[in-house]
């Protein structure tokens, strides 16, 4: 192989910081960084390919931590051009995109040998699925964070009821991601239970931390719904709680994904 996929990973996280920087700095230019953003992508997505490539038709260990930045850098890249507050989600996406990329660049976890009793579907739509509603309630938790943001700031400038009505933008914003990526969250359980049943005989194997965690993450975001259905709490709670998912998601669902510390050159 002529370039390994460490090597486009390396890329990746380079284009991927540029493309931040270039978001922070020019903020008010649409499509700043963008470019930055589509090579990024693109060398990702072929260090997937290829680690992909060497498991087919069986799916690939520890390997989300690649998976996720591509994941959530193409959710940035496929978005409208940010205006108002979405110029702040955007920096806050990208800048997750560049640390979870740089993260599993110098903590590694090579194992190159595919999950066994991998090579049915639902064992691929687990990984792809779950994948896509972690970047969806990362995102949550960006649109929650800028919405904290600005009430403070509204609180500060006397304006906390002027706009009162468009507050509640980014409030249905971040609770759509919620709702889109705990929906993909349950799905991807499902698979995995139908994958676990037809791989050991057990729709749960209890001794697998992956289970732990994943169903951990589930029972978190769904208090989050309960709460907004119910209204128990009050709309800056419900953000904060919204905000924290960014820490429970990465916590238990990347960190385990992650090895110890190498010099990536």
């Amino acid at each position: 192989m002529l370039i390994s996929p460490k090597i486009l990973l390396f890329g990746a996280a380079v284009f991927y910081c540029l493309s931040f920087f270039a978001a922070v700095i020019w903020a008010r230019r649409n499509g700043a960084g963008r470019y930055f953003l589509y090579a990024g992508l693109l060398l990702n997505a072929t260090a997937v390919v290829l680690r992909y490539r060497l498991a087919w038709p069986m799916l690939p260990m520890y390997f989300g931590s690649a998976v996720l930045p591509l994941v959530l850098g193409a959710m940035a890249a496929c978005s409208r051009p940010p205006s108002g507050e979405g110029i702040r989600v955007r920096q806050r996406v990208l800048a997750l995109v560049a640390i979870l990329m740089a993260a599993a660049i110098v903590f590694p976890k090579d194992f190159y040998i595919p999950f066994i009793k991998s090579r049915i579907l639902p064992a691929h739509l687990f990984f792809w699925f779950g994948e896509v509603g972690k970047a969806c309630f990362l995102v949550a938790g960006a649109w929650a964070t800028v919405e904290l943001r600005w009430k403070k700031e509204a609180s500060e400038n006397g304006r906390g009821g002027a706009r009162q009505e468009g507050a509640a933008v980014p409030h249905l914003h971040y609770m759509r991601w919620t709702v889109w990526g705990f929906a993909l969250w349950t799905f991807s359980m499902f698979s995995g239970e139908i994958w676990s049943y037809l791989g050991w005989g057990t729709p749960v194997v209890w001794d697998d931390p992956t289970i732990t965690t994943t169903m951990a993450t589930w029972f978190f975001y769904i208090c989050l719904l309960h709460l907004h259905l119910t209204g128990s709490w009050s709309a800056r709670s419900r953000n904060l709680y919204a905000a924290a998912g960014v820490v429970v998601v990465i916590g238990l669902n990347c960190l385990p994904n992650l090895g110890p510390f190498r010099w990536p050159l």
